[in-house]
């Protein structure tokens, strides 16, 4: 039995020193380190992870930032909120007197975070829309320059034609 007792006190010793560990008594101050450590953080956990606000509740941040509606305060945390709602903001405002800048803004809003894709959809098909008002204020530009030029010939050919009656009667 003794030699039992030594081959696994010896087995004990060898594992421990392969481990790394000491057999030495530890000091006051280690229990107290060790103590600190076991010690729980002080900042609690979120109780669910972050996420991105569902279709409805952007399609109604939208809604009230361009007035009309009245949207529920949801008192979740969502990803990316305070971003949508700066950029719907600066949208209604600025949408009919700066859509190219409004379309910048969402391609930055669009490549700022990783949205699902029911609110990419939605923001690809508000890019769609601003897209079709540029090239839409696009056409009434150049229809109004056009319009202009044809008023300016209109009003040259008129004074062509009073010059000559002028010239007839005397």
């Amino acid at each position: 039995m003794g030699v039992r007792f030594k081959a696994i006190l010896m087995v004990y010793i060898t594992v421990l020193g392969l481990a790394g560990c000491e057999l030495i008594k530890p000091s006051v101050n280690d229990n107290e380190q060790a103590i600190k450590v076991v010690e729980p953080n002080p900042k609690p956990r979120p109780k669910s992870e972050p996420m991105y606000p569902p279709a409805e509740v952007v399609i109604g941040w939208h809604a009230k930032a361009c007035g009309g509606f009245k949207a529920t305060d949801t008192k979740a945390v969502y990803i990316g909120a305070a971003a949508i709602e700066r950029y719907f903001d600066f949208s209604c405002k600025n949408n009919s007197l700066e859509p190219t800048k409004v379309l910048a803004k969402l391609l930055q809003l669009d490549q700022a975070f990783y949205w699902p894709d029911d609110i990419k959809q939605y923001l690809w098909l508000q890019k769609q829309q601003i897209k079709q008002q540029i090239s839409a204020q696009e056409a009434q530009q150049a229809l109004n320059d056009k319009m202009q030029k044809t008023m300016s010939s209109l009003a040259t050919i008129e004074q062509q034609l009073l010059l000559r009656e002028e010239t007839k009667e005397h």
